[in-house]
This record gives C-alpha cells, structure tokens and sequence, in this order.
C-alpha cells in the first residue's frame, strides 16, 4: 500500500512539472513566420494563464485590431460572388484568408444593399438583403440577437488557436466577437421598420466549397439617406 501511495506521487510531482513547462506554440513560430508583435505574441499569454476575460479581450482589440483587419480586406460583394462562380479557388485564396489548409476561407465584403425580409422568430435573427438590387435576396444578414459562426476571428491574422490556453476559450473569444455586433452594431436597429430601404454593409463570413446560402455577420450598418 505505501509503495502505491509513493508511485502516485511521484506521478503526480512528474505530472506538475510537466505542465508548468507547458507553453503555446504560435502558428507562425510552426510555419517559420512571424506576427511582428513580440516574443509573447500579440496578446501576452501562455498556458500558463488561466485567468483569461474573452469579453474584456473582444472590447480592447474590437476598434484597434478586429475591425480595420476586416475594414482592409472588405472587396464588393457582388464582384467577390462572380470571381469565385467564375473560379472558387483562384478567388478564395485572392480574396479570403484561413491559417490552415483544409479550413473554410474568411471573406470581408462591402456595398449597397436592400432589406427585402426580416426574420425573428428565432434568436438567430437574419435579414434577406439584395445586393445586386435585383429584387432577389442574395445573403442572409445575421440580426441576433445571437449570432452563429466564428468568421470575425477566423479572418483574423493575428489571431490563432496556438495563443490560446485550449480550444474552450478560442471558442469563447469568437462568441464574445459576436457579441460585439450585437452590442454596438444592431442593437438599436428594428430592422423589421426598414423593410424596403438600403444600406451600406460591411460584414464577414465563411464559405466553403460547394456554395450554399450566404450568411453575412455585420460589423457596419448604416441606412442611406
């Protein structure tokens, strides 16, 4: 019994000791690139750190890093659907971003748009929007007030899941992105009172082979006079 009891602390010290050498490895240290943003990487944590505030991180980096990455990148949307009709991948690797292969590529678009419908019976709120002003829904704006996907993250270049502590609190930062549209993007709109009228969007999504219905997630709103 004592002999058990010994092993299982030896095993535990080793077990300790292991972990406190535990550190993140970045993407780009993996890929031979670099961030330009330090030895510590851009936010300044390791595995170590296990008191990580996704909501307080979303709000500091929303204005300085989230939203000119997507503001820089933003090509016009009817132009981006007919380059990748005309050639997917040429297209999503012109105009999309993703760290890994095998995962969905990022778009950021912009441009006019019309509110043809709004449906809020569920959470995930969506508007049918008409960029080509054709009279034929051409994506699915996100209205919350929940949101689905992880694209604001995903196209993100300085933000990869090696930062992070593990995959709980990647997804929780995407979550809390989200939550950023919601809280300063569409919250004080009653889109269902603009059925009709046209907006300039800026916005982000996901898009794999294949196609499907678009689905946009906002970053900028504005009704046009």
């Amino acid at each position: 019994m004592r002999e058990q009891i010994q092993t299982r602390i030896v095993l535990f010290a080793a077990a300790v000791i292991f972990f406190a050498s535990c550190t993140v490895v970045r993407h780009e240290d993996m890929a031979g690139g670099a961030r330009g943003a330090g030895d510590d990487g851009l936010f300044g944590f390791s595995a170590r750190e296990f008191n990580f505030d996704p909501e307080q991180l979303a709000a500091e980096i929303w204005e300085p890093v989230i939203l000119p990455r997507i503001e820089s990148m933003a090509v016009d949307f009817n132009h981006l659907m007919a380059d990748l009709a005309s050639n997917e991948d040429e297209a999503s690797r012109r105009y999309g971003f993703r760290f890994m292969e095998g995962n969905l590529f990022n778009f950021a678009v912009k441009g006019t748009a019309r509110i043809l419908s709004v449906d809020t019976a569920s959470m995930i709120g969506n508007a049918a929007i008409d960029f080509s002003l054709d009279g034929h829904p051409d994506a699915l704006m996100s209205i919350g007030p929940a949101f689905r996907g992880t694209a604001i993250r995903d196209i993100q270049d300085t933000i990869s899941a090696n930062d992070f502590v593990n995959q709980v609190e990647f997804a929780r930062l995407a979550r809390e992105l989200n939550n950023r549209v919601r809280d300063t993007v569409v919250n004080d709109i009653d889109f269902s009172q603009h059925i009709g009228e046209e907006i300039e969007i800026i916005a982000v999504f996901s898009h794999g082979r294949g196609g499907g219905t678009i689905e946009i997630v906002p970053v900028y709103v504005s009704f046009r006079e």
